[in-house]
């Protein structure tokens, strides 16, 4: 009995020792992560190449240029306010600046903002990636379609809208006599914030197509060519809106 109390003494001073110098291991790791950290900052830096000053104080550093002559992608992107760093991508994601239209900063209140960002999705349409900041944290991200014009009342409401549809619309069948259900969103300017206008985009498409037949691209939803005057009708009338 003698011995094996003795032997249990030990075998706890033992674990107590080892659980001892893990802590001081952890430490000393947290550290090393520490620097890490510091070190992948100061290459990220290394790498921009463009600094795009916005509105209320925001700015976007970009870098890993690719220059296709008729445009300019950036797979790395900051998004800075006050030079407070609030969002980092460095994936694959190709970001482009060459439209009119875009960065648009918007302002909710005084802790709230809206930012959309032109994102290159070749082959497909370009498309807009939405950011919503509050207190300095990027609260949401969301993609939306890219835009045809600027902001117009399209509804004689009280506010203004956006409108932009998803994708390319492709034809097939003999002689190309068929396409794709290709819906117009169109997007409020709210006080609260852009929200889709779901009722105005239901109603215009079932003007367009006949039938509502939801918000995305379909292309299992076949439409005779020959009967897409509407759309384009509604695509010059969203041009014109002033």
């Amino acid at each position: 009995m003698k011995f094996e109390r003795t032997y249990l003494t030990f075998l706890i001073a033992f674990i107590l020792t080892a659980c001892s110098n893990g802590n001081g291991q952890k430490s000393d790791n947290s550290s090393d992560a520490s620097a890490d950290s510091f070190q992948t900052t100061s290459n990220i830096d290394k790498q921009v190449q463009k600094t795009i000053k916005l509105d209320h104080d925001f700015e976007i550093k970009v870098g890993r240029k690719e220059d296709f002559e008729k445009f300019e992608t950036y797979t790395l992107f900051i998004l800075i306010h006050k030079n407070k760093r609030l969002y980092i991508d460095t994936s694959l994601t190709e970001y482009e600046f060459g439209g009119k239209l875009y960065p648009i900063v918007r302002l909710l209140d005084n802790e709230t903002f809206e930012i959309l960002i032109e994102v290159n999705d070749r082959p497909s349409k370009n498309y807009l990636k939405y950011f919503n900041v509050h207190q300095d944290k990027i609260v949401s991200t969301e993609k939306l379609p890219t835009f045809i014009s600027k902001a117009s009342n399209l509804d004689m409401d009280d506010n203004l809208e956006f409108a932009g549809f998803w994708d390319w619309g492709e034809t097939w069948g003999d002689n190309g006599t068929l396409t794709a259900y290709n819906p117009i969103l169109y997007y409020e300017f709210k006080p609260s914030g852009i929200i889709m206008d779901s009722t105005l985009t239901i109603s215009k498409n079932k003007e367009i197509y006949g039938d509502f037949h939801g918000f995305e691209y379909n292309e299992k939803v076949e439409i005779k060519t020959c009967e897409t005057k509407k759309w384009d009708n509604e695509i010059d009338r969203i041009y014109e809106t002033k």
